[in-house]
């Protein structure tokens, strides 16, 4: 069968189907981030306890919508929400 055996109709309706599906799956991959991201800090506040600040990094995954990259293995991505004990 192949697509003049269908007929315009079909056609139309799985682009719609298409479109459908995508509109659906962007706004789940944007929530995806922001998951990642408070998971990430609260496996950093694990790692390092009293020394990473939990709250911060959780109030910048909302401010920023997820779109941070934190990976508590690299420093340089975590040392803004490291603090110092005197």
């Amino acid at each position: 069968m192949t697509n003049k055996d269908v007929g315009p109709g079909y056609n139309r309706l799985y682009g719609v189907l298409y479109v459908l599906v995508l509109l659906w799956k962007v706004p789940a991959m944007g929530h995806c981030s922001f998951d990642i991201c408070i998971t990430n800090c609260v496996q950093c506040k694990k790692m390092f306890g009293p020394y990473f600040q939990g709250r911060v990094c959780a109030d910048a995954c909302v401010s920023t919508n997820g779109k941070i990259i934190l990976d508590c293995n690299i420093p340089e991505t975590v040392v803004t929400f490291l603090k110092r004990f005197h």
